[in-house]
């Protein structure tokens, strides 16, 4: 009789596990993490996307309970990022923070970037959209747009406009601004915001494009100023800087960031990795965070990513086509 009730409570045990894991999500069978997860990021430590990107990284670590690092394998716009990612075993650990301009401006401009964006990627989600602004050097006397393309037609040396990379969307946006005001300006591309901000605030350069976020210290600071914003509309950080087409040079920008794993991550861990991106999003420390750096958080899913690069590419593919860039 004692074995017969051993047996039974044995036989009902397993019976309520198998309902339980029926019951669960998808991924409750999966095991990822399994360990450490590192999140590549192709621009150097210390720009808006560096920052952001450690900001989830810590809510992420806090969620999974598993170390969560950031890795700067920074130049070629993201490139080495993107192509260490390629390169990483599928299995959610490692993971990319990059911003459009890696996912849909390079595979445009360049003939052999050493990856693929629909088939090395899974994406994860959306992470956010930031505002992207035009700033000049305090040194530099100017005091708004018009300012800026009066100067450069008076004197080509003052229109040298600085970029975070060779070939993105503010060198074409500039590139175009120049041809349809017939003014001498010139597009000097950096590695990184970060020391392009930095010639900026140095008097090393006339005026730069890049997140509003990264101009920010230094305007407060007095070593430049933020003169348009280049996006749809006016920023609630600086309510008083106009947009450049509210001054009648339309110069259209839309930035924003997502989160890829390598192709091949199972679609359990996609899901769970996708959950755990929103769930950061949502934490009040990284709005605030984000909030600050003039970073809009924005989660989407999978597929709601993949349509966003599917449509900027078509949008962007005529416009380079257009200014003559052939891909290097």
């Amino acid at each position: 009789m004692k074995v017969f009730h051993r047996i039974r409570r044995r036989t009902l045990g397993l019976a309520a596990l198998a309902v339980a894991a029926a019951a669960s999500p998808a991924w409750a069978a999966d095991p990822f993490p399994g360990g450490p997860i590192r999140i590549l990021v192709g621009f150097p430590a210390g720009g808006t996307i560096d920052v952001v990107a450690r900001q989830v990284a810590e809510q992420m670590r806090e969620d999974l309970g598993v170390p969560v690092t950031v890795e700067n394998p920074t130049g070629a716009g993201g490139q080495l990022a993107a192509q260490a990612l390629k390169r990483a075993a599928p299995d959610g650990r490692t993971l990319m923070i990059a911003p459009d301009h890696t996912a849909v401006i390079i595979p445009l401009t360049l003939a052999h970037p050493g990856f693929n964006v629909a088939s090395d990627f899974a994406p994860i989600g959306l992470v956010a959209n930031y505002a992207g602004a035009l700033a000049v050097s305090q040194a530099s006397g100017i005091k708004d747009l018009p300012g800026l393309l009066a100067a450069a037609k008076a004197d080509p040396k003052a229109g040298s406009i600085g970029v975070s990379a060779a070939g993105s969307k503010p060198q074409f946006q500039v590139d175009a601004l120049a041809k349809r005001q017939g003014v001498p300006l010139a597009t000097v591309p950096f590695r990184g915001s970060v020391p392009m901000v930095q010639d900026l605030a140095g008097g090393h350069l006339t005026a730069g494009i890049t997140a509003l976020g990264d101009f920010l210290e230094f305007d407060r600071a007095g070593k430049l100023k933020v003169i348009a914003m280049v996006g749809q509309q006016r920023s609630s950080i600086l309510p008083d800087v106009p947009t450049a087409a509210e001054l009648g040079y339309p110069m259209q920008i839309d930035f924003w960031v997502g989160m890829f794993a390598p192709a091949g991550t199972p679609k359990a861990t996609v899901e769970r990795l996708n959950q755990v991106l929103g769930k950061a999003l949502a934490a009040p420390k990284v709005q605030q965070r984000m909030a600050g750096l003039v970073f809009e958080p924005k989660a989407s899913t999978p597929a709601q990513l993949s349509e966003r690069i599917a449509a900027e590419t078509k949008l962007w593919e005529p416009i380079i086509a257009a200014s003559g860039w052939a891909k290097q």
